[in-house]
């Protein structure tokens, strides 16, 4: 890797996952001096699959071997989507190459595992059990204590620890969770268990060195269920009705025979795939992860802006968006290119430009308070570009439950999930474009117009009362905004 002319400056990472490991590789490469705390005792292995883009995946370029690692892990599928009953409604599509319109899915736990490697072997200091339990900042330095009393000091410290960050008590506001009506049953297991049904084994079947990789949708009004085979990994998802007994958590394990049961409960006639695999699932390794909806986040910076949130702690997607862990990582790539351009003597300029690039402009009056008030005021942080990549999400799900025979004539509308706006855009570049035009603006008050958004869109504040006002008023949809999302 080269590396960029040494800052000194310190930067405490607190979170070991994807957006955190990110983090710490690009501040080594630009030349800071990362560490990362993390609560769990090991190297993160939780979760299944997730989908992250080309904005993203495209920096590993610059992290040799990184990319090499990233095309060996990732999943090689052919796309077919079907309704509940097995009925085809498109595909196969291609989702092995990287595109514009969705992002090419990857195991969770071996892309976590290649990151942590990958910072091992860069120097980067990693220690677990360290659960955070407060943040702080004084004027010229930033502090972690976890909560056995151990204090971590740093010039920067960025909380990349989730929806249940403690940095919430420092950074001011806090976004509006609300309850989708719905959570996910998700696990992966070993294909060699799979295959040992008979049934299974007919459809999902490796004859040829070259041939795809499975990925099989079925859709209806009352669930979505995702069947995911690799020749080592089998994953699948169902999302279903939540009855109040699903967790924001990766860690309570169930039996697949509540799945079972929820699929029985919807009355319909599902494809002989789904109760297959799921009656093959281990017991006691599903997550029944709850789908909660959030406001966009108001503020992700400390009021000294020596802390600063990325990741699903300052803007937490649901799963539909197919974009929070990109987010997440363009994230760190955009703090690392930031604290790179400010030096250490102006830390909180480039935590301000950060969150300014990624958030939306300010009102006049905004401006005005948090020129007077020292950048203290909370009005300051207004996001954008993670607010509409936020919103989008809530639209990919609603193309699921549409009528399918609308589904069947333009098939890949229905796989889209992010559009090129998304997928095209390149964090670190965008820094460097945008800095100095930034710095003015909070400086003087010098107009300024993020342009990573989609093209002909002027952002507009929203709330899920909001949505859902709008969807009450368009038959149960949310409106479709002006600008081209795809």
């Amino acid at each position: 890797m080269q590396r960029e002319a040494l800052s000194n400056i310190e930067v405490l990472i607190v979170g070991a996952g994807l957006g955190g490991l990110v983090a710490a590789i690009e501040c080594y490469r630009q030349g800071h001096s990362p560490r990362v705390v993390e609560s769990r005792n090991e190297a993160e292995g939780v979760g299944d699959f997730l989908g992250i883009g080309p904005s993203a995946i495209n920096h590993f370029q610059k992290w040799p071997p990184m990319a090499e690692t990233y095309r060996n892990i990732i999943y090689k599928p052919d796309m077919i989507m079907y309704t509940y009953d097995g009925t085809l409604i498109g595909g196969p599509l291609r989702l092995s190459e990287a595109s514009h319109w969705r992002p090419v899915p990857v195991s969770r736990p071996k892309l976590a595992r290649a990151l942590y490697d990958h910072a091992l072997s860069l120097g980067i200091p990693i220690m677990f059990g360290k659960r955070i339990a407060e943040y702080g900042e004084s004027e010229d330095k930033a502090y972690a204590i976890d909560d056995r009393g151990e204090r971590f000091d740093a010039d920067v410290v960025v909380a990349a620890d989730g929806i249940g960050t403690k940095a919430g008590k420092i950074v001011p506001g806090k976004a509006k969770a609300v309850s989708s009506g719905w959570s996910v049953y998700r696990v992966s297991y070993p294909t060699m268990i799979l295959q040992e049904d008979p049934l299974l084994s007919k459809y999902y079947s490796f004859h040829t060195e070259d041939q795809p990789d499975y990925c099989d949708v079925f859709m209806s009004p009352k669930g979505q269920v995702i069947i995911l085979v690799s020749r080592d990994l089998t994953t699948w998802l169902f999302t279903h009705e939540d009855k109040g007994e699903a967790e924001e958590t990766w860690t309570t394990r169930k039996d697949s025979s509540l799945a079972l049961q929820c699929l029985q409960e919807t009355g319909l006639e599902w494809d002989e795939r789904i109760p297959a695999i799921m009656k093959r699932t281990p017991p006691g390794t599903i997550v029944d992860y709850k789908i909660t909806w959030r406001d966009p986040n108001p503020t992700w910076t400390s009021p000294g802006g020596r802390v600063v949130k990325i990741g699903d702690a300052a803007h937490a997607f649901i799963p539909n968006s197919t974009n929070g862990a990109t987010q997440a990582m363009e994230d760190g790539i955009s703090l690392a290119a930031c604290l790179k351009l400010s030096g250490k003597n102006n830390i909180t300029l480039a935590t301000r430009v950060h969150t300014k690039l990624r958030y939306k402009q300010l009102s006049p009056i905004d401006l005005l308070l948090a020129i007077t008030e020292r950048f203290t005021n909370p009005a300051f942080s207004r996001f954008e570009r993670t607010s509409c990549a936020q919103k989008q999400g809530f639209r990919n799900k609603e193309k699921w439950e549409k009528d399918f025979d609308l589904i069947r004539k333009d098939p890949l509308a229905a796989a889209k999930s992010v559009g090129r706006w998304t997928s095209q855009h390149n964090p670190e570049q965008y820094v460097y474009d945008k800095w100095q035009a930034a710095v003015n603006h909070i400086v003087s008050g010098a107009p300024f117009q993020n342009t990573n958004l989609p093209p002909g869109y002027e952002y507009e504040p929203w709330t899920m009362d909001s949505l859902n006002l709008l969807a009450g008023m368009n038959d149960g949809e949310i409106p479709a905004d002006p600008g081209d999302w795809d």
